[in-house]
């Protein structure tokens, strides 16, 4: 689309400078005065009864300021996560390696640590299981006492006649998939300072959740919300893992018992042991075709790895065994997923959040069955995409759809049809398809839109409050260029303000990405309505008539009459005394949550892309992925530059989750490979070539008919690498 000033410019990120300079402040960088240090003491033990906890020793010793336990927690010591199953300190019972049972505040690190030693548990071990097939077939060790067979959730989804599709069928096609555990990698380790004063908590963390934070912590201190405040510091890195963490609330635990800053910051051991690692699961797949390749039917169990305590992982499996059904026109599907506990870290959300491992599944059975019907993998996916205009079988709406596109432009971009007929040894390509969703519900059963506040004050600075968190993504610089495009200013000059509970509107957090479409559409009205009141004033000072904002100036287009932005700006606040312009702004996508079966359309839009590998198997079975085409279907790309850029990101990513990341854990509950030096992530010695492709297919709800990308990149490559 033409006629935008910023909006589908390669606009340079307003915040690379600071970072490439050094100046940008981490939540690690971040100290206040007299600040304690915090220290956690986790269980050693995977199962174990608590019996007994001394910390007398502990708080006997010169320099500590605090030792808490569950004792210590009167108000509510519940931890509200999924499924309400777990607390922030743990009181009778531990149920992973890692599990917080006590906290130290001490004034130096060497004191604290020393504190933790001194305090004694006894513990009664018992039995644990770390296996999905075990846990659920246990009849010996429940990790709740109140979940048989370890089954934390049940999805059971049947939409039509699923035993009639696969009578039907000509050919039906199965197997079994595998996803292991996996470990987000952000750079930067969990980190928080909480400071209570003045009858005030304040908290500083990097977070993807502010407002849940400051949720959480009034559920189980007891606070009113009125006097917590969450403050936002630059994130390094998240891809999930920072939708759940306990971190600020420790700190909180400690700060209220000291009235003091504390910070606790985890080490790189705890980073492992301690925090949620992304869902692993067993699938078994089945697919029915008739033999001119029509889908009729999918079946699919699923066992999804929910660790010792429900954090996203439920969330996660209800996206699992729904979502990538809507890509295609199944006549019917029957799918049945379990959420397994077992003794190991509870797990969350993870980049594709349930999706990559779902699309492995689907995708790779869909190359078994194109090469069973001799049908090309692409014809057969062409002819059983889902359209634009349609409903989903899960009952997804779909308002835009470049599948075909997408397809089109990945095959000229690997001259698929030459390479495909060219059989070179040890050489292969594959193809996958993926959809996902824009700012889907799961999870966010009060609403699922966003809100921004625009304001515009006398001198004529433009300030954006939005809030959610940059956790590298580049939401600044996208919000800055929405609000560019509407009030005709340089993005660099507008300040974005994001992830302060005191100063910002309420956001149900970052992730699933909503980002630039759900808060880029409230920006975008936000500052549409700060325009319109100053058209209004303008024409006080430029005469009544067709006003327009352009290059800096409102215009009146019928006398030709103009007055610069920064002077409306001025005389309209001296009109009001001092009143800058505000502007409002929500968006509510029409999305109820899904109904009992998991019917429903949870997201505003819906992304689509193909993904395309190219991989070379040596003589000694090693696959060396050489090329990987990723393109994606984004409504309109805001900034193509950074909507690149999460490509290549995702697809790495994804690069890493197929060919060499799991986080192993043996039966006893111990994590074998606990630090960067054993868990294996890409590097750029280990990078494909990557080509990045971007289709705009202009969705009707987002911002300039924009579709979120964060996500997308990753969600096909397994699938691709494996059909290759």
């Amino acid at each position: 689309m033409s006629g935008f000033k910023y909006v589908g410019k390669r606009v340079p990120r307003v915040d690379a400078e600071d970072k490439v300079r050094g100046k940008t402040i981490f939540s690690t960088d971040f100290k206040l005065s007299n600040m304690l240090v915090g220290k956690v003491l986790r269980s050693p033990h995977a199962h174990a009864r608590i019996l007994r906890i001394d910390t007398t020793k502990a708080r006997e010793l010169s320099g500590v300021e605090a030792v808490v336990t569950y004792k210590d927690i009167p108000y509510n010591n519940n931890y509200s996560n999924a499924l309400k199953d777990a607390q922030l300190l743990a009181s009778d019972r531990v149920r992973f390696i890692g599990d917080e049972v006590a906290l130290v505040a001490a004034v130096t690190e060497e004191i604290a640590e020393s504190a933790l030693r001194l305090i004694e548990v006894e513990y009664d071990p018992m039995q644990c299981v770390t296996r999905l097939s075990e846990a659920i077939d246990s009849d010996n060790v429940l990790i709740h006492e109140d979940k048989p067979k370890n089954i934390a959730i049940t999805y059971d989804i049947s939409r039509n006649d699923i035993d009639e599709a696969f009578e039907k069928a000509d050919v039906i096609v199965s197997d079994k998939f595998t996803f292991p555990t996996l470990h987000h990698a952000y750079m930067e380790p969990n980190c928080a300072i909480a400071w209570y004063h003045g009858g005030n908590l304040t908290v500083y963390c990097a977070s993807q959740v502010y407002f849940r934070v400051r949720q959480e912590i009034k559920k189980i201190f007891g606070l009113d919300e009125a006097n917590i405040v969450i403050k936002a510091l630059e994130t390094g890195g998240a891809f999930g893992a920072r939708n759940e963490q306990k971190t600020p609330l420790l700190a909180a635990a400690l700060a209220l018992k000291t009235a003091k800053p504390v910070r606790i910051l985890n080490t790189r051991e705890e980073e492992f042991v301690a925090t949620r690692p992304a869902v692993a699961m067993e699938i078994e797949v089945a697919i029915a075709a008739d033999k001119q390749g029509n889908f009729l039917g999918k079946k699919t169990t699923v066992l999804s790895d929910n660790g010792a305590y429900s954090s996203c992982g439920p969330w996660v499996l209800s996206v699992a065994v729904t979502r990538a059904d809507n890509m295609y026109n199944f006549k019917s599907v029957k799918t049945i997923g379990h959420s397994v506990y077992t003794n190991k870290p509870p797990t969350t959300a993870y980049r594709g959040y349930g999706n990559p491992q779902m699309h492995f599944a689907v995708e790779s059975l869909i190359d078994e069955l194109a090469e069973k019907l001799r049908i090309d993998p692409f014809e057969l996916r062409l002819k059983n995409f889902i359209k634009k205009n349609q409903t989903g079988i899960q009952g997804y709406k779909i308002t835009s759809c470049g599948l075909p596109e997408c397809a089109i432009k990945a095959m000229e971009l690997t001259d698929w049809s030459r390479k495909r007929k060219t059989k070179v040894e040890g050489k292969g390509i594959g193809v996958a398809a993926l959809i996902h969703a824009t700012g889907s519900r799961a999870g966010e059963p009060e609403f699922s839109g966003g809100s921004a506040v625009v304001k515009v004050d006398s001198a004529g600075r433009i300030s954006v409050y939005v809030g959610e968190a940059e956790i590298g993504q580049g939401s600044r610089t996208v919000f800055a260029q929405i609000a560019a495009e509407e009030l005709q200013n340089d993005p660099k000059q507008i300040c974005v303000i994001l992830g302060d509970t005191d100063l910002t509107p309420f956001s149900t957090g970052t992730h699933g990405s909503k980002l630039s479409t759900v808060l880029g559409k409230a920006v975008m009205l936000a500052a549409r309505n700060v325009k319109d009141q100053m058209i209004v004033f303008s024409k006080k000072l430029i005469g009544e008539g067709n006003v327009a904002l352009k290059e800096g100036k409102f215009v009146n287009i019928d006398n030709g009459k103009s007055v610069s932005f920064a002077e409306v700006a001025k005389l309209g606040s001296e009109a009001r005394s001092g009143l800058p312009f505000f502007g409002l702004g929500n968006y509510e996508p029409d999305c109820p949550m899904p109904d009992s079966t998991g019917y429903g359309n949870p997201a505003s839009a819906y992304q689509f892309g193909i993904q395309i590998a190219e991989v070379t198997v040596g003589d000694n079975g090693k696959i060396k992925v050489d090329r990987l085409v990723s393109v994606h279907d984004v409504g309109k790309a805001i900034n193509p530059q950074m909507v690149e850029g999460q490509i290549e990101g995702g697809v790495l990513q994804g690069i890493g989750m197929t060919m060499m990341e799991k986080l192993v854990t043996n039966d006893d509950g111990e994590i074998m490979n606990g630090s960067y030096m054993e868990y294996k992530v890409p590097t750029i010695f280990e990078a494909p070539e990557i080509v990045p492709g971007i289709v705009e297919t202009i969705d009707p709800n987002g911002p300039y008919g924009a579709k979120g990308v964060g996500e997308p990149p990753i969600i096909s490559v397994a699938a691709a690498v494996s059909n290759a």
